[in-house]
């Protein structure tokens, strides 16, 4: 059935049921019962001998007023008592109370009007208690049937209900189709509110399923909204050839909800891209340590800026500056008189200390280093670094969210090593894990030193203590094997890659062969080595760049660039600094707005620094494979994020 036959179904329907029947939720039973509870219930946390009338009217009036979960006052048996009890709870926020009420009925004993509350609430109760799969399971199973005579009003909360559930379990697709459906029967506020969610969902959704819909008849709208998103998709790396896109998209679709009323992220984006600096200045080091750096970033940004120019985008003027070329504030004075506008770099964070120091900056600055903020801050300079806070902070969500609470990390001795353990240690802590032992290993191992530190790591030299002491208590010899701690769920491993191989054979070892590694991309080799095979089944986040098949790294390969290894990221950052100029005002817009890159997703946090969420991967056998699923973790604030229809 296509969409607008089965819009104009509905509405009959309803219309019918609305002429025809009382509401269902309010019919008494054939068979009066007692208006009593069962029986054992006298440690709940209201008295349960009291009226549902009276314990309704104790709510507050905004959930007494609820679509799907309606009270009925004057219940005629006790079962029917117990249900009414059961929403009483669902209403009180104690789902728990909630659960165990509905265990004490018999599903298939009840009427019809009662299994319907019964699988509404069950649903609603499934989705507080954090369970969406379990709350489509009533939504979208056998008892479907039961929702044909609902109301209206109930109709549309309960396909708001299903599109929540599944945008919560990874169906972004059949999510924005409940709210595609319903749009029609929303008042303007809601309908306002319902476009920004759909667009929502559809940003979340794969490009390969996009495209296997391309061509599936449906109605005119929902086809529209997959068009739509599969040109975000096509292009959503190149905002000035999207922004294009979208108003040619607006045109053929004049009338769709998205052409009157663009999604405000792709609003934002269009009024972002419409503003763009006529003069760009690079200022990156030509000259020293940081020379290698500093042209694989102009390489990645001058590798954007050319193809956009060849597909007749127009493109701002380049300077190009050296940052090491005198007083960085003299430079940056001598880029702004020759005509600039906006800034990209230095890249030292020496350089960007200085440059924040500047009282009235005159121009906007992209800096590609990191700074602590607290110390130091600029309106005018927003920070992109390859930052490894971010990755270590990035593992402690993935492992909690795995369902680990129990870790030990390793890290190196030195400035590098205490930010990254410190990041860790602050996510991780505040999501309510343990971390229950941290080792700081120098550069090099003595022969020693690192298989002492995996010791006390694992508290291998606990356990053989132990041995010693009871040998000293019985006076002879005692037969023992050493034992690492068993409450590790994880190890956190940030170090180099030469460390890293040292490391992982030793805690095989040392009998910790079954625990979880999570690495940063540190420990991952610029240069091929046969050696990485020592590191198979570690598990590692990394840039998309890395991971991705692309047509522009097997380009500088065949060319033989040798600084394409050793500064991969760095040429990838260069790409994305390309395009985070047109996209810097959309970001700072609105703190949900992401922008996936080819050094991660990329999102702009309150401190005005470029955060990134990459991919993981694991080595098998030497090589680094992407892991399937491969989506990044978003932090609890993004998880919980979806609007909510008024």
């Amino acid at each position: 059935m296509t969409m607008s036959l089965r819009l104009v179904a509905l509405m009959t329907l309803l219309v019918l049921a609305a002429c025809s029947t009382p509401p269902v939720s309010d019919e008494p039973d054939d068979t009066a019962d007692e208006r009593t509870a069962p029986e054992g219930l006298g440690d709940l946390s209201i008295d349960t001998d009291r009226p549902i009338d009276e314990l309704a009217d104790e709510l507050p009036a905004d959930l007494r007023e609820s679509s799907l979960i309606r009270l009925n006052r004057d219940p005629e048996t006790t079962e029917g008592y117990t249900l009414e009890l059961a929403k009483i709870f669902y209403l009180r926020g104690e789902p728990e109370n909630t659960q165990r009420l509905l265990s004490l009925l018999e599903f298939d004993q009840l009427p019809e009007a009662k299994q319907r509350d019964f699988v509404l609430l069950s649903a609603k109760m499934e989705q507080s208690l954090f369970n969406p799969q379990g709350s489509l399971a009533w939504l979208t199973g056998d008892q479907v049937h039961l929702f044909d005579r609902l109301t209206l009003p109930q109709q549309i909360e309960l396909s708001l209900l299903r599109a929540q559930n599944y945008s919560l379990t990874g169906s972004p697709i059949a999510a924005a189709r409940e709210r595609i459906f319903i749009h029609p029967l929303l008042n303007e506020e809601q309908q306002d509110s319902n476009v920004q969610a759909i667009w929502m969902d559809l940003q979340q959704a794969e490009p390969e399923a996009l495209s296997a819909l391309a061509g599936v008849q449906a109605a005119p709208d929902y086809t529209a909204w997959l068009e739509l998103a599969e040109l975000y998709q096509q292009h959503r790396n190149n905002p000035m050839r999207l922004v294009g896109q979208i108003e040619v998209w607006q045109e053929a679709n004049p009338n769709h909800p998205a052409a009157r009323n663009l999604p405000e992220s792709l609003a934002r984006l269009t009024e972002s891209v419409s503003s763009q600096p006529e003069q760009i200045a690079l200022i990156l080091p030509t000259e020293g340590s940081l020379s290698g750096p500093g042209q694989a970033v102009a390489d990645g940004f001058l590798a954007g800026y050319f193809t956009a120019l060849n597909q007749g985008q127009d493109v701002p003027e380049l300077a190009f500056y050296d940052e090491n070329g005198g007083d960085i504030r003299q430079i940056l004075i001598e880029a702004v008189e020759a005509g600039a506008d906006f800034v990209i770099g230095p890249l030292g964070r020496d350089q960007v200390i200085r440059v924040e120091s500047v009282d009235d900056l005159p121009i906007s600055v992209l800096a590609l280093n990191r700074t602590e903020r607290s110390v130091i801050s600029n309106d005018r300079v927003t920070q992109f670094a390859l930052a490894p806070e971010d990755e270590a902070r990035q593992v402690a969500r993935h492992a909690w969210q795995n369902g680990h609470r129990v870790a030990a990390a390793i890290r190196p001795t030195g400035s590098w090593g205490d930010r990254v353990a410190e990041a860790f240690r602050d996510e991780w802590t505040l999501l309510g894990g343990e971390l229950v032992r941290t080792e700081a290993i120098p550069a090099q191992d003595d022969g020693r030193r690192y298989l002492a530190q995996v010791r006390s790591l694992l508290d291998i030299n606990q356990s053989e203590q132990r041995a010693t002491n009871i040998r000293a208590v019985v006076g002879t010899s005692v037969e023992s094997e050493p034992r690492r701690r068993k409450d590790l769920d994880f190890i956190f491993m940030a170090v180099e890659p030469d460390q890293a191989r040292q490391l992982r054979p030793l805690l095989d070892f040392q009998y910790a062969e079954d625990i979880p590694i999570l690495a940063t991309s540190s420990i991952v080799s610029t240069t091929k080595s046969g050696r990485d095979q020592d590191l198979t089944g570690i598990h590692v986040v990394e840039i998309p760049w890395r991971l991705e098949n692309s047509a522009v790294q097997a380009e500088l390969e065949a060319l033989g660039m040798d600084q394409y290894d050793t500064h991969a990221r760095l040429y990838a950052m260069g790409l994305d600094a390309w395009h985070l100029v047109p996209q810097l005002a959309y970001l700072d817009s609105d703190p949900q707005a992401r922008y996936r890159g080819h050094t991660g997703v990329l999102r702009l946090n309150e401190h005005g620094q470029i955060e990134r969420e990459l991919m993981w991967a694991e080595f098998i056998n030497g090589r680094l494979a992407p892991l399937p699923g491969n989506t990044p973790a978003l932090s609890d604030e993004a998880l919980h994020s979806e609007p909510v229809l008024q």
